[in-house]
């Protein structure tokens, strides 16, 4: 009895202490935390949402990754690109020989593939789609092959148990329980700005919730992770190791740190070939936090980084050397697409207006494999205050230097040796990344802006440093709160206005580079 009475409690009681414990519980949870939590689920709303709103299938290349996923699967093993002058000589009867092919269900969709000759309203291809076409002065080429079987194979592992979990439903099925798996890297790319940001900047309100903001809310970066395709991992991977430097410039590069970021590098090189451009920004980070007469340090340290990294990522490129006798299969890619021309030589790229503007599209909209264009307006209204983060960033650095007299004195404006080199990293993140573009244009004619989103949290912690800069100190509570409220009507208007719209009036427009256009 003396138990149960120790059990009792008046109910009025617990009504009465309830709401101070939840207030209190609250109360233990930083501002900043709740901002991120609440930030994360409504990523969560939004990308549920943007799953279902885009066109199936229309993402960049998702036929050919949905195809990489069944391969992996079925076949218990990775595609290949076929071998042209092989493919030629086992050509028999004008009938293909075998090849990794992107599923005959799928030709419905052919006109976000690249290299399948696309005429699915022709009843004749429709049924039964062509595996050869010929090209006047090129000779035999295969066609609706999975052209991207030279991709590490890590997200395709990832996604393979959401395939085999889901082997009874549809491909169209299928392919929207696939966009759904790359939720949680969007989640983890935002999650990491803004643990970079707090990192960096600790105290700072502005940025704390505009850097995550602006990763969450930037249209092509959430496009990405709703996609059936290996962008969003790399980005989520380069990420965590941005996050993971700024840390490491920070407390000079412990074991432990150096060991992790080599096990991030080894996964990110096995996620998408672009993660090669961020290994030299490691190596810079290192040797700034360390000094370049340390070299015993920075010695230790990179083998601490290294040797994870190239026994995680050195089985699959060896891979690629024996198959294809290079480290990423290019190669081979351009023998089979004899239309995927250089666009320019490095310097004319550099230098092109059209080319930037070009990525900057791409960077806002072109949406379905470019079919959805913003209008002018639209992307003047981004490229307005993008140009004034621009700016401000440059009187920010301006002021490192020479302190301007208006510019109130705090711990952003006044940072610390280590702050300055961190900020020096993440601007040379966002350079190497986009030279890398620039790089692939010289070989292809389909250099694209997402091959630059691995270094989108360094450029939005830039741009946001800029806009802190030209907002006065009094307006920046207001200031942060307008600039994501503008994000968030940025989004309404795309996919109202834009997607949406796509979605319910698509009658197979045809992708311009590909075949049957």
């Amino acid at each position: 009895m003396a138990d149960t009475a120790r059990l009792t409690v008046d109910p009025l009681t617990i009504a009465a202490v309830a709401p101070a414990r939840v207030a209190a519980a609250r109360s233990r949870w930083p501002a900043a935390t709740r901002l991120i939590v609440i930030l994360l689920l409504f990523y969560v709303v939004k990308q549920l949402f943007s799953v279902a709103a885009y066109y199936p299938f229309s993402g960049h290349d998702e036929l050919a990754h949905y195809s990489y996923v069944r391969t992996l699967v079925t076949e218990h093993r990775v595609p290949v690109l076929p071998d042209l002058e092989q493919w030629r000589g086992s050509l028999v009867g004008g009938q293909a020989p075998p090849t990794d092919e992107i599923p005959a269900e799928l030709y419905l969709f052919c006109h976000f593939t690249l290299d399948w000759w696309c005429q699915p309203e022709n009843p004749r291809w429709l049924n039964d789609p062509p595996r050869i076409v010929t090209v006047p002065g090129y000779g035999y080429y295969p066609s609706g092959y999975q052209y991207v079987a030279n991709h590490p194979p890590l997200y395709y592992a990832l996604m393979a148990p959401v395939y085999v979990a889901s082997s009874g439903l549809t491909p169209l099925a299928q392919q929207y329980l696939l966009r759904i798996a790359a939720i949680p890297f969007g989640l983890l790319t935002v999650f990491a700005a803004y643990r970079l940001t707090r990192a960096l900047f600790p105290g700072d309100a502005f940025l704390t919730v505009t850097v995550p903001a602006l990763v969450a809310l930037q249209p092509q970066i959430s496009y990405e992770a709703a996609m059936v395709n290996n962008d969003i991992v790399a980005i989520a991977l380069t990420s965590v190791i941005l996050w993971a430097l700024v840390v490491g410039i920070r407390d000079r590069f412990p074991p432990r740190l150096c060991l992790g970021i080599g096990v991030m590098l080894g996964l990110d090189l096995l996620a998408k070939g672009t993660a090669a451009t961020i290994a030299p920004v490691i190596g810079i980070a290192v040797l700034l936090a360390v000094g370049w007469r340390d070299w015993r340090g920075i010695v230790g340290r990179g083998l601490v980084i290294g040797l994870p990294a190239l026994l995680l990522a050195a089985p699959w490129y060896l891979f690629l050397y024996r198959t294809y006798g290079d480290f990423s299969g290019l190669a081979r890619v351009s023998e089979l697409q004899y239309w995927n021309a250089p666009m320019g030589s490095f310097f004319d790229l550099l230098t092109d207006p059209a080319f930037v503007v070009g990525r900057f599209r791409e960077t806002w909209g072109e949406f379905g494999w470019r079919l959805i264009h913003l209008d002018t307006l639209l992307l003047w209204a981004i490229a307005i205050p993008t140009i004034a983060a621009l700016v401000g960033l440059i009187l920010y650095g301006v002021s490192l230097w020479r302190p301007a007299p208006f510019v109130r004195p705090d711990r952003v404006t006044r940072p610390e040796g280590w702050q300055v080199q961190a900020l020096a990293v993440l601007v040379l993140t966002c350079i190497i990344a986009y030279l890398a573009v620039i790089q692939f244009g010289t070989e292809f004619a389909l250099a694209q802006a997402r091959y630059f989103f691995p270094a989108v949290n360094a450029a939005a912690l830039l741009a946001m440093l800029g806009l802190r800069t030209l907002v006065p100190v009094r307006a920046r509570p207001a200031a942060q709160g307008v600039f994501v409220g503008a994000l968030i009507l940025l989004n309404v208007v795309i996919m109202s206005a834009y997607v949406l719209p796509f979605t319910t009036t698509f009658d197979f427009p045809v992708v311009t580079w590909t075949w049957g256009g």
